[in-house]
């Protein structure tokens, strides 16, 4: 199918982000047309990072699947430009016979103008809601602090530092938000490009859950297990988008 290129000329407003123009690239094309919407300043600001125009498009292309969002601002803390493209593999429900959940699987890729540090950030984001009557715990595993990158064969290829928030929304809700990031000062330009090309998915724990209730009197396991394919979706579709990104970007 063809691939239809459209260049806005419009300043978009960012709400609450100073000097900030935001791209809302949610696309999911229809069955018939694949659409490409790329903002000029955008563009512009890509380039002044390293990006190619036929990278910037790339990378700004959403599939039916995996959202797309290219942003760039002016970082209030840095005072320097910074180009950030973020894929979200969305709202995936599962369930089991306590509590039903909603995962969301992120990747942001953020390359600040000026030599600061770039990362390529890995997010899972799940939220839980316990049926009725459950009263629950939440723990953190022996392993929690750390967030694995694997190949397609399951095997680690990195051991990431997880930087995890709980927060217990109410008597019947809790939300998670796990991060873990590959930067340029802990990985040089080859070596972010090996682990790119070779990443399938990365396995974030998952917090321990346990449930009880008026007739469920013992601690009773609630917790869900890890959830990888929206990471692999985004890694398989993009990788090799990726490490072209990371080669001309990556200093």
């Amino acid at each position: 199918m063809d691939t239809k290129f459209k260049v806005l000329a419009v300043s978009l407003l960012c709400l609450n982000i100073s000097g900030c123009e935001y791209i809302d690239n949610i696309l999911h094309p229809d069955d018939d047309d694949d659409e490409v919407i790329v903002d000029d300043q955008f563009r512009s600001a890509a380039q002044q990072v390293g990006l190619s125009d036929a990278i910037i498009t790339r990378l700004c292309t959403a599939t039916d699947k995996i959202s797309v969002k290219c942003i760039s601002r002016l970082n209030d803390e840095t005072n320097q430009q910074e180009v950030r493209v973020e894929y979200a593999y969305n709202d995936v429900l599962h369930k089991n016979d306590y509590a039903k959940s909603t995962t969301t699987s992120r990747v942001i890729f953020n390359l600040p103008a000026d030599s600061a540090i770039a990362n390529f950030t890995f997010e899972n984001s799940r939220d839980i809601e316990f049926d009725e009557g459950y009263q629950y715990t939440a723990d953190e595993p022996a392993n929690f602090a750390v967030a694995t990158l694997v190949n397609n064969q399951n095997e680690a290829i990195a051991e990431l530092t997880n930087s995890s928030v709980t927060t217990e929304v109410s008597d019947s809700k809790l939300s998670n938000i796990s991060t873990a990031s590959l930067t340029n000062t802990d990985y040089p330009l080859s070596e972010a490009q090996d682990l790119v090309n070779a990443a399938s998915s990365i396995l974030f724990p998952e917090l321990i859950l346990n449930v009880t209730s008026s007739s469920v009197t013992m601690p009773t396991d609630a917790s869900f297990e890890m959830f990888t394919a929206g990471h692999s979706a985004i890694l398989s579709h993009y990788s090799v988008t990726f490490s072209t990104a990371i080669e001309q970007s990556w200093f």
